[in-house]
């Protein structure tokens, strides 16, 4: 009974980790992502500005039911599994076994690069099985395009070279680029001002001349590593 127990823990803390990638992946931060999947399993909730991220993201909110469901059957299933542990005496070997098990746990998601590790080989195996980076929508998409100008949507990712750089640095302007706003997951800035420095992550909403957009954001460089 002791190792069943131990083995439904394993696999629900395995699914909240490929549950929190899920989330990651559709825009939150890595911090932002962990603390809504804890909320969420442990029915804390948060405020409304925070809720406002799930409800007003289609992906997020059939996450946000998932998680919900499978916090309650996991209560559920904890507790049952307790109970039958306490009914029956604890032999030593068991009580060292789940001592163990806990201080493993313990030292494993106190430990950054090994929890980073685990996150990193899941998002791959997500991405690979869901063909993500297959699609060049994934990595930004054309709203509308008309005379020359378009409107875009597009993530700023480690090849960019504006990111640590000011909109007023930038030079977007200039060449006729215009940013509508900026989505940074655990934050939403609309007609962000001159000195906001642009990050990696950020998901930005734009508009201005086609072929600058695609030079600037080396466009064609992305559709080609999608493909």
């Amino acid at each position: 009974m002791i190792l069943y127990f131990l083995l439904s823990i394993l696999i629900f803390l395995l699914i909240i980790e490929i549950i929190t990638v899920l989330f990651k992946l559709t825009g939150l931060s890595k911090e932002k992502a962990r603390f809504q999947v804890i909320s969420l399993l442990t029915g804390c909730g948060f405020t409304t500005k925070e809720a406002e991220l799930i409800t007003q993201h289609s992906s997020r909110r059939k996450l946000a039911q998932f998680i919900m469901i499978l916090g309650y059957l996991g209560f559920l299933t904890g507790i049952s599994f307790l109970v039958d542990i306490l009914q029956n005496s604890i032999s030593i070997k068991n009580l060292v076994i789940l001592v163990s098990f806990f201080i493993f746990l313990i030292f494993f998601f106190k430990n950054d690069f090994l929890r980073s590790y685990l996150d990193n080989f899941i998002e791959k195996v997500i991405i690979k099985r869901t063909d993500i980076t297959k699609s060049p929508s994934k990595i930004y998409k054309l709203i509308n395009r008309a005379k020359g100008y378009g409107v875009y949507n597009l993530t700023i990712d480690d090849d960019c070279d504006l990111i640590g750089v000011t909109l007023k640095e930038s030079n977007l302007k200039p060449k006729g680029i215009l940013i509508l706003n900026i989505d940074k997951g655990n934050q939403f800035i609309g007609f962000p001002k001159r000195d906001y420095v642009i990050e990696k992550g950020d998901n930005i909403l734009l508009y201005g001349k086609v072929e600058e957009v695609i030079k600037t954001f080396n466009l064609d460089k992305r559709r080609k590593q999608a493909n």
